[in-house]
């Protein structure tokens, strides 16, 4: 198993490991109140909670669901909410809910807080932020002082995902008035930081009076910069603790960020970079140039570092690959094409190696191999969980005829299922056509609906006024296109009464350096790479700043450009003795690193908007109350 060290951006996982015990700890204290047949084997529970502790979730999961067996009130209460709290640390929301359901039917005293605190938990974790506010304030005042620091975070988290920074940063202040050590404060400060990370608007913020308060509000710039340009976090911090020098967070919090920041900017003296500079001159050009404009931007960081080009075209891959380990390389990134990457993978050795597409999935790959792609598949992934976190729950797709169409239908359709939507119905329809009209009047049932028209006129032998009817059971449209046919499509839709349903689609709808207003696109959804969408400053400027010296790359293959800048800042994660991180703000999305090496994106949600793409919301979580009203 890789090691995922959290580096750069430390985002917390579902529930924090303190929070977990404390709430293992709790369970046990409610296990001694209220009735029970079968009495709480408070050893076992112990025994739950130290495997849990150690890391061993399935064995703790397998002792608590024995001991639920034949158990009744107090006892299946805590072994139920006992395991729910596992389930929710390992991302498994439906056993969660499952479990706090049986605690909750088992009628027993002195759970009632805990139930409601796991089952906010559970929806804020399903993305509905709104839901674990409304739990939370059926809370009974005074609540239990170990239910008010886990209802806290929750409460806090939640108000984050809306976007209510001054209330979320309050709350946790707050909370932190309530624990008792040190490492709780210092978790306390990275929910704050993780959830200033998380915020889009570079709105002024409401001040309070408060100086911790105001404090911790004052980093949201700082937050906004770091996720354009990680490079500058150092000197942001050094100017904040200036302004703030009695701050809680500049005794131990800030120092925590910096070395961590540190470690994870230790580049290695050679690099190679390895592309096709032939057949894919123009791309591989714009990512060698973002690799280089990151390379760049590193500073004293990466002084040091030598950056070797090689020409897979004019090499081979495995060619190009071996000369990179003989003449010194450190790190190597790439190859580009997919069928260069299978090639390499058994030529990894020593080296770790970020390659530049995804290997095919039966292959093995050794432990320093890791891989970053620009997938389509990935995207398709990406508006099925937007969709689902929208409320949707059934879809028709209209995809082109081709590969591509086919693999991003899949890939939509087995994610949106996944998340327990339905895909009822899809389409084909021809790329090179300009008139859509039967595939969308398929997918929509309007040729049944003209078909029922013509028989009761015929029945009837009038005239008789007639409107088509779409069919009814349809939450949203999954539209797979380029910009050039959505621009035909998405009119086509409105002309068959599909305007009102919300059309999602993939990034190729959004040429950046295309029509300076696409019109023809309003109400259309899509995800896309932060840089291209974000209003903040700090990407403005890093965005102008590159365009100034690379002006050709940039407007011309934007995501190709960023995906080489975010290769290059990749490496010191990866680099050295225990490679990993699990959330790292990207120009091309957050970035996560998953078991097998493969790193993955997560889009924020834009929508066309007077021509203009609008940003809604970072990942699928944030968007919810925006798509609602845009509706």
């Amino acid at each position: 198993m890789r090691n995922r060290n959290v580096q750069a951006s430390l985002t917390m996982p579902l529930i924090a490991k303190a929070t977990l015990l404390i709430g293992f700890s709790l369970l046990a204290a409610c296990a001694t109140q209220g009735p029970a047949v079968v009495p709480v084997d408070q050893q076992n529970l112990q025994r739950a909670t130290d495997l849990a502790e150690a890391g061993e979730t399935d064995a703790a999961l397998a002792l608590l669901s024995e001991l639920s067996t034949g158990s009744t009130g107090a006892a299946l209460a805590a072994y139920s909410l006992a395991a729910a709290r596992l389930q929710l640390e390992r991302g498994d929301t439906t056993g969660a809910r499952r479990s706090v359901a049986q605690a909750r039917d088992a009628g027993a005293v002195g759970y009632d807080q805990t139930i409601i605190v796991l089952a906010a938990t559970i929806e804020l974790e399903e993305n509905r932020p709104l839901a674990a506010l409304e739990l939370l304030d059926q809370l009974t005042t005074p609540p239990e002082p170990a239910i008010l620091v886990e209802s806290a975070a929750v409460r806090g988290r939640a108000l984050f995902d809306l976007m209510r920074v001054e209330e979320a940063v309050a709350t946790f202040v707050e909370r932190e008035v309530w624990l008792e050590d040190s490492a709780a404060v210092a978790e306390n400060h990275e929910l704050i930081w993780s959830g200033l990370l998380e915020q889009i608007e570079s709105r002024p913020v409401v001040t309070s009076g408060d100086p911790t308060i105001d404090g911790w509000l004052a980093l949201l710039p700082v937050a906004a910069a770091y996720r354009s340009d990680p490079a500058g976090l150092e000197r942001g911090l050094a100017s904040w603790s200036e302004t703030f020098p009695r701050h809680p967070a500049t005794e131990t919090f800030l120092a925590t960020l910096i070395d961590r920041y540190r470690l994870s900017q230790i580049y290695p003296e050679q690099v190679a970079l390895l592309l096709p500079l032939g057949s894919l001159g123009e791309q591989a050009a714009a990512i060698r140039d973002g690799f280089i404009a990151a390379h760049l931007r590193t500073g004293v960081n990466g002084e040091r570092t030598h950056i070797k080009v090689y020409d897979t075209d004019a090499l081979g891959s495995d060619e190009a690959y071996r000369r990179a380990e003989l003449e010194g390389a450190n790190f190597i990134v790439g190859p580009l094409l997919k069928p260069n990457v299978d090639r390499i993978v058994t030529n990894v050795g020593f080296t770790p190696t970020l390659a530049l597409n995804f290997a095919q999935d039966d292959l093995v790959v050794p432990e320093n191999f890791f891989q970053f792609a620009l997938a389509p598949e990935d995207e398709a992934l990406e508006v099925a969980r937007h969709a689902i976190a929208s409320g949707a729950r059934t879809a028709v797709a209209l995809v082109p005829n081709s590969d591509w169409g086919r693999r991003l239908l899949f890939s939509f359709q087995g994610e949106f299922e996944r998340l327990e939507g339905r895909l009822l119905e899809y389409s084909y329809y021809n790329p090179n056509s300009q008139d859509f009209s039967l595939p969308i009047t398929t997918l929509m049932n309007l040729a049944q609906s003209t078909q029922r028209y013509r028989r009761l006129a015929a029945n009837l032998g009038v005239p008789l006024e007639f409107e088509p009817r779409r069919r009814q059971d349809v939450d949203v449209i999954f539209l797979a296109t380029n910009a050039d046919n959505g621009r035909l499509l998405a009119p086509q839709l409105r002309f068959h009464y599909a305007g009102d349903l919300p059309t999602y689609a993939t990034p190729e709808i959004y040429a950046p350096a295309g029509m300076s207003s696409d019109v023809d696109l309003d109400g259309i959804l899509f995800p896309d790479a932060p840089w291209l969408l974000s209003p903040d400053a700090a990407a403005m400027e890093l965005k102008s700043t590159l365009a100034s010296y690379w002006p050709q790359r940039v407007a011309q293959w934007p995501r190709l450009f960023a995906m080489g800048f975010d290769a290059y800042r990749l490496i010191p994660l990866l680099y050295g003795p225990s490679p990993g991180f699990s959330a790292f703000p990207a120009m091309s999305g957050e970035l996560s690193l998953d078991e097998r090496g493969r790193v993955h994106r997560s889009l924020p949600l834009a929508q066309f908007r007077d021509g203009r793409p609008t940003m809604l919301g970072v990942g699928p979580r944030n968007e919810v109350r925006e798509v609602a009203a845009a509706r």
